[in-house]
Parts: structure tokens; C-alpha cells; sequence
């Protein structure tokens, strides 16, 4: 437990504070959710007799105090992609329960407002507010978009979070999408993924001339220069007629506008 609490409140890890109170839903209430574990808490400090009622009077106060913001965020990805697509639709619920109702933001899905492909743009011509996308969708407009989300024989997971958030990585992106209008957040990770699923057996490098293949970024660049096709389509938009398909690893990504600027949720793989 202690260790637990010391990554929680000091390396900030969600993650480690979500098991916690799924555990303490689970132990006493039999229900492994995280309201069950905050009711667990709730009672646990009323019992103890710790300023509840400043809680409670507070967080409505704050709420009636803010201002209606209503947001539209466009994903990349469809609503058959429950971890992807439901990743952000996750957020925006939260963000709606956090403000009581004060800070709306409403998801749609690939294709819903703008192409799967275009989100990036949406959110800097201020078509949305928001977006959630994969930035090595957008290497073609500057290849360093790959590492605000996958580079072939780059980072894992864990390795890419501590760049960003003890390595000087989060300055970095920030600095480079500032030349967008736009701010970045990490919002997930799915962590490295299967290196495809083919129709045929590859054999030698030979194999792969001519075959059609959905890599996005630069690891559709190093394909390439292998003899494959490489074509950027969002999973929305992938087919059977690919001989092959990859999808590198994961990374969400939120970007908020400075100042007055548009914003965008992104995720990355």
C-alpha cells in the first residue's frame, strides 16, 4: 500500500489510483468499479469526520459558478473501435461529470464532421474544438509528427511516457505543434501491436513487392522502400483487399489550443 500511494501521489499515476479504488469497490462493496471505491472512501472519511461538508458545498459552488462550454470533438476512428473510438468518448463524459454539466463536449465518430484523415486540419481551421486522431496520419506535412505517436524501432509504451513526462518530450511536441495552433495531451497508450496479419506466407524480402499494405507514417515509408504499398486509411476504412494490414502501437494524444486557438484530442500510434 505504501507504494502504491507514493507512485500515486508522486509519479501521478492514474492508473495505480484506478486499481486502488476498483480494489476497495471489490473488497467491500462487491463491486470492482471506481464508484463503488469512492463511496468506500467517502464513508471511510465520514466516518473519520475529515471536512466533508467544504467538499460538498464547494464542488457544487464551482460548478454553478462556471460558464456553459459546449465542444465538438472529431475522432479518426469509428464507433465499432470501443478501445480507440471509446477512449475519447471516456473523455468527454468525464469532462461533463467533473463540471456538472457545465463543459459539454459532444464525440463523433470518423466521417461524422470530417474525414478520418482531416481531423488535424478541422481542429486548426476551427471546423471543432477538438480532435482525436493518430498524429502519424500527418507525416506528409512534417515528419515530426511521427513522434508525438510511432517511429519503426522507436519507443515502447513506458519508454514513450517517461519521455514525455520526465524526459523533456511534452516540451518538445508542445513546441512543435505550436506552429498548428495546437496544444497536445497524452490520452492512452495501446503499447506495441501484432507486426501484420498476411493472406500469404513472406518468405524473403521479394515477397513483399507490390503488396498492399495499411502502415501509416514512417514505418508505411520503410515498407515502401521494401517493394510494398503502403496506404495510410484510418481502421475505419480498411479493407479486405489488403494483403496485409498493421497497426503499429497506440498513443493518445489531447491538444488544447493557446490562448484563443483551437484544440485537439489526439491519439497516437
Amino acid at each position: 500500500m505504501t507504494d502504491v500511494l507514493w507512485r500515486i501521489n508522486k509519479s501521478s499515476q492514474n492508473l495505480h489510483a484506478e486499481m486502488l479504488l476498483r480494489t476497495l469497490g471489490a473488497e467491500f462493496r462487491g463491486v470492482g468499479t471506481e464508484e463503488a471505491g469512492l463511496q468506500v472512501v467517502m464513508e471511510f472519511l465520514a466516518q473519520a469526520g475529515v471536512g466533508l461538508a467544504t467538499t460538498a458545498v464547494a464542488a457544487p459552488a464551482i460548478a454553478q459558478a462556471a460558464p456553459q462550454v459546449k465542444w465538438r470533438l472529431a475522432s479518426s476512428f469509428p464507433k465499432s473501435l470501443d478501445t480507440i473510438y471509446g477512449a475519447g468518448a471516456f473523455f468527454c463524459e468525464r469532462v461533463g461529470k467533473l463540471t456538472d454539466g457545465k463543459f459539454e463536449i459532444t464525440p463523433y465518430a470518423a466521417g461524422q464532421i470530417v474525414p478520418p484523415l482531416q481531423v488535424l486540419d478541422a481542429v486548426q481551421q476551427g471546423t471543432v474544438e477538438c480532435g482525436h486522431t493518430a498524429s502519424y496520419y500527418y507525416v506528409g506535412k512534417n515528419r515530426a509528427f511521427a513522434f508525438g505517436c510511432a517511429i519503426p524501432f522507436g519507443l515502447t509504451s513506458r519508454q514513450q511516457s517517461a519521455w514525455e513526462y520526465a524526459g523533456g518530450g511534452m516540451e518538445l511536441l508542445r513546441d512543435f505543434y505550436k506552429e498548428y495552433g495546437i496544444i497536445h495531451f497524452p490520452a492512452g497508450n495501446t503499447g506495441t501491436q501484432m507486426g501484420g496479419w498476411f493472406k500469404k506466407e513472406i518468405k524473403t524480402v521479394a515477397d513483399l513487392k507490390g503488396l498492399k499494405m495499411r502502415i501509416p507514417g514512417i514505418g508505411g515509408e520503410v515498407m515502401g522502400r521494401l517493394g510494398a504499398v503502403p496506404q495510410a486509411l484510418p481502421p475505419c476504412c480498411a479493407t479486405g483487399r489488403r494483403a496485409r494490414t498493421l497497426w503499429p502501437s497506440c498513443r493518445a494524444e489531447m491538444s488544447l489550443p493557446s490562448t484563443t486557438r483551437n484544440t485537439s484530442l489526439g491519439s497516437r500510434f
